[in-house]
């Protein structure tokens, strides 16, 4: 079964009514000066054929993201143990009340008429079987950054990856990375699946360094995957590898 589900028109519908319904948290995604970045939204309401968000903010107090009618921006939320993916056309900012009538800021965004809905499965975090070499390379500031040639100051870090799923993934980390990246900087990520050299170019977000039996894993979010074709081809990518590493780790015999 693939990944990504493509929804119908009716699907879509339903989905949209459920998530408004129940004002489920929604991450809004968007191109930064560096590459994609996630904001965290909330879904609020359908009026008049617009989805009305919470206004995005982000994680680390940023300034919040200046919006413009006809902007796209993506859209994913949680439903029903699935997350739901859309690039919606930016309408308008508005504001609306609260409950209590203190104002909310809302970004209203066209309902879609497209949305992908990815498999639960896909998101399980395996590690790579030991006879399974996966290497990543990775660099400040996005794809679009990538450093060419690298060099001190602009510098490619390289790794192995050790756990992977279609929401991220840690890499055996090099110190001289954590002397440079901060948690939530985006970066440029090229991973690499063994010989065959297949591969995924992506950005990514830092989320957290992790000391086990005296090796630094880095943890990174992936950002922005669903948005674009190149993206939603990377996912399948992932999410086939992902269910590979499942199958060999469920064949394993027991005691190991």
């Amino acid at each position: 079964m693939a990944v990504l589900q493509h929804l119908g028109n009716q699907q879509i519908d339903e989905v949209i009514r459920s998530a408004a319904e129940r004002q489920v948290p929604a991450t809004v995604t968007v191109r930064g000066q560096k590459g994609w970045v996630n904001l965290r939204s909330r879904v609020l309401d359908i009026r008049e054929g617009h989805l009305w968000l919470e206004f995005p903010t982000s994680e680390n107090g940023s300034p919040p993201h200046e919006f413009s009618p006809a902007d796209k921006a993506g859209v994913s939320f949680k439903l029903k143990h699935h997350k739901h993916v859309f690039t919606g056309t930016v309408a308008a900012s508005d504001q609306t009340q609260a409950e209590d009538g203190s104002p909310i800021g809302v970004l209203r965004v066209c309902c879609p008429t497209k949305m992908h809905r990815l498999q639960r499965r896909a998101f399980i975090r395996v590690d790579v079987p030991d006879n399974r070499v996966v290497r990543a390379s990775y660099w400040s500031g996005g794809c679009e950054a990538e450093p060419d040639p690298p060099s001190a100051l602009q510098p490619i870090w390289f790794g192995r990856v050790s756990n992977l799923s279609a929401g991220g993934f840690q890499v055996i980390g090099d110190e001289q990375a954590l002397a440079v990246l901060d948690v939530g900087e985006t970066v440029g990520v090229r991973i690499i699946f063994g010989a065959g050299g297949e591969t995924v170019y992506a950005d990514a977000q830092f989320r957290h360094v992790q000391q086990t039996e005296g090796q630094k894993l880095l943890g990174f979010q992936f950002v922005g995957l669903a948005q674009t074709t190149p993206g939603r081809e990377a996912l399948q990518l992932i999410g086939s590898k992902v269910a590979e590493y499942q199958r060999g780790a469920d064949g394993r015999p027991r005691g190991r």
